[in-house]
């Protein structure tokens, strides 16, 4: 008689950058057993609260900045990605071309297909409310740039997935004027 797995098979892995609480990865890994999600969280706090909710098998959390730890990841290894909410520095236009290579690095860690959900924000540098306009010349350069990288666009939806949830995402969720959200679905063919 064979000893049963510790893990049980999996037909998928998923990496969140930045997983924060672990909110998110621990909903979603709780409705896909057959799927590996793996949380890279450089906060300790945070990755203490994301480590402190219910054990789940296919749920994996790590400390450490997912820059170095994505990097080391074998090329075309993952299925998908998933940022929310990412810090500025990896999303702002003004520094895009300090996070730009991190991305590549993304692109190629991933299967093909493979799959990148971003979902991020856009707030005016004053907090005042995002016009229209600025939200849409904003949503075109994001398309573009992430076009750029090789990523194809599935589908951009305003907003963020209802079924996320997190400190964050419930905050910026109360104050729609002031700050938009975004959530586009890349994928490498």
């Amino acid at each position: 008689m064979s000893e049963p797995d510790i893990v049980p098979p999996h037909t998928r892995t998923i990496v969140e950058l930045g997983s924060g609480d672990g909110r998110v990865l621990h909903a979603l890994a709780q409705k896909d057993p057959q799927t590996v999600y793996i949380g890279i969280e450089v906060d300790a706090g945070q990755c203490r609260q994301a480590k402190a909710l219910d054990y789940l098998q296919n749920l994996f959390i790590t400390q450490g900045s997912f820059e170095d730890l994505v990097a080391k990841m074998p090329n075309g290894s993952i299925d998908g990605f998933i940022a929310v909410l990412p810090d500025p520095s990896y999303i702002d236009e003004k520094k895009e071309e300090q996070w730009r290579p991190f991305y590549k690095i993304v692109y190629a860690k991933l299967k093909s297909p493979g799959a990148f959900r971003l979902v991020t924000e856009i707030t005016d540098e004053l907090l005042q409310p995002v016009g229209r306009d600025e939200f849409d010349r904003w949503t075109v350069w994001l398309l573009e740039t992430f076009r750029s990288l090789g990523f194809q666009v599935a589908e951009v939806t305003e907003g963020s997935p209802e079924e996320y949830s997190s400190r964050c995402l419930d905050q910026f969720r109360g104050d729609p004027e002031r700050i938009k959200m975004l959530t586009v679905d890349f994928v490498k063919p």
